[in-house]
């Protein structure tokens, strides 16, 4: 212990003393592999310096926000870190809430801006939006991607079935009509369907889903830059992504509209769907034979792009995952910033990055890190492709009217055209009484109907992992 004590103050490593409140450091986070690797790896911290890091780990979903948002609230003390999701930022840096880490960075010998690409730090970290001040560093980096059953995919009958009924080879998807056309093929209710994916009114199960949807056939969710949200989530190009899902929905099993990644999960071990949009961070568990009985036989792909009614080709989907930061009242912030210090740097990050999906760019550029697995490279590639929800102050509060509407439309109680003027209005008014000022933009005539597949003004290229 006197050596490693000594190793830690010749690295400027502060070892702090004291009574177990001062010798402890509590991070609040969603429970789940992810986060118990990080408390399994912070031992080694605790046993250099005697400062123990523990969990206060909650369910996925409004409980593990609504737990920090209350704390910052309060202004307690509750907890020294907290990871939160990366669209959270802009509630809990916005709000005062959080310590700015450049200061720390800045004097830091072991950490540099440089150790992340520009775009994990500005997604999971920086507010506002280029404003080059980060809150919180890449934690658990994560995408939207599928996984699918190799053995159904590479069966010569199915193929040369398909092949006769649609014209075209039995493939992984390049867009999301010709998934629609594959989930179609492999449902054959009550034992298999096409597909599964989220659809659950809780949280964000259903618009993770949606927005790569929305996104690809060339809709958003608001103009950034004019705080627009009428002609955008309610446009004829983001309708044309909603209808899609409910399109999908068809090919699902029966209850997709309250599901959640659990029930991705489950549907997928218990052989009842071919395919599943699913989050990266779930595809450790599906390559592992303990938690997949069809592990053996389960291949991992990039989410498919769509032809927009514009006739471009457009490949977008959600990204996932958190950042840490550190809380503005803890007791124990410098402590606190030593813990992320060292956690961030690179052999921790390894061994993280063995199970969950590091921030850290050398280690995802690493050739073991890359071959470790089937779906690190497409990982690498697919974070690229990812785009994200408002990073603003009043996100929990637009997040519910979207999931909220996005839901009326999916389950019949408002036609999607109906669920989405409702949607824009209803934050645009948030935006409105939070003090924004919304500027109105000429609107841009778009064709009436969807282009049909392929358009022919913009290459369908699939993506090449190397």
């Amino acid at each position: 212990v006197l050596l490693l004590t000594a190793a830690l103050a010749a690295a400027g490593i502060t070892v702090q003393k004291g009574n177990a409140a001062d010798a402890t450091l509590t991070v609040v986070w969603h429970g789940g592999v992810c986060a118990n690797l990080l408390l399994e790896i912070a031992k080694d911290w605790t046993a250099m310096t005697d400062i123990k890091v523990e969990g206060a780990l909650v369910g996925y979903g409004p409980q593990w926000h609504d737990k920090i948002a209350s704390e910052f609230a309060a202004k307690g003390s509750g907890f020294d870190l907290a990871c939160w999701d990366s669209q959270s930022i802009g509630e809990f840096a916005g709000g005062g809430h959080t310590v700015l880490l450049n200061p720390y960075i800045e004097k830091s010998d072991k950490l540099k801006m440089t150790d992340w690409s520009p775009e994990m730090l500005a997604r999971y970290g920086e507010y506002p939006d280029a404003s080059g001040k980060i809150y919180a560093l890449p934690i658990n980096a994560d995408a939207e991607g599928m996984h699918y059953r190799k053995d159904l995919f590479e069966d010569p009958k199915e193929k040369a079935g398909f092949k006769e009924k649609y014209g075209y080879e039995l493939e992984l998807p390049q867009t999301w009509q010709q998934l629609r056309d594959i989930a179609e093929w492999f449902t054959r209710p009550p034992e298999l369907y096409g597909l599964g994916m989220m659809g659950g009114r809780e949280y964000d199960y259903l618009t993770s889903v949606t927005k790569c949807l929305v996104w690809s056939f060339g809709g958003e969710l608001w103009n950034p830059d004019t705080f627009e949200i009428k002609g955008y989530i309610d446009s004829p190009a983001s309708i044309d992504g909603l209808k899609f899902y409910i399109e999908l929905m068809k090919f699902c099993p029966p209850g997709v509209a309250t599901w959640g990644w659990d029930e991705v999960n489950t549907a997928f071990q218990t052989g009842k769907v071919a395919m599943a949009h699913n989050w990266f961070y779930f595809f450790g568990a599906m390559s592992d034979p303990k938690q997949n009985p069809y592990a053996d036989r389960t291949g991992f792909a990039i989410l498919p792009g769509a032809v927009g009614r514009d006739g471009m080709f457009r490949r977008e989907f959600s990204m996932g995952g958190q950042g840490i930061g550190i809380s503005k009242y803890s007791k124990n912030v410098q402590a606190a910033w030593d813990f992320i210090e060292w956690y961030e740097e690179k052999p921790q990050q390894q061994r993280y990055g063995a199970v969950c999906q590091t921030g850290r760019q050398d280690v995802l550029d690493d050739p073991q890190w890359l071959n470790a697995n089937a779906f690190n490279k497409l990982f690498r590639v697919a974070f690229k492709y990812t785009n994200d929800y408002w990073h603003l102050p009043e996100y929990a509060i637009l997040l519910d009217i979207l999931q909220e509407e996005s839901h009326n439309a999916i389950t019949g109680k408002k036609t999607p055209e109906k669920a989405m003027a409702d949607c824009a209005d209803r934050q645009e008014r948030v935006l409105k009484k939070a003090g924004y000022t919304i500027k109105r933009t000429p609107k841009v005539d778009v064709p009436d109907t969807v282009c049909p597949n392929p358009c022919g003004k913009k290459e369908i290229i699939p993506i090449i992992v190397q």
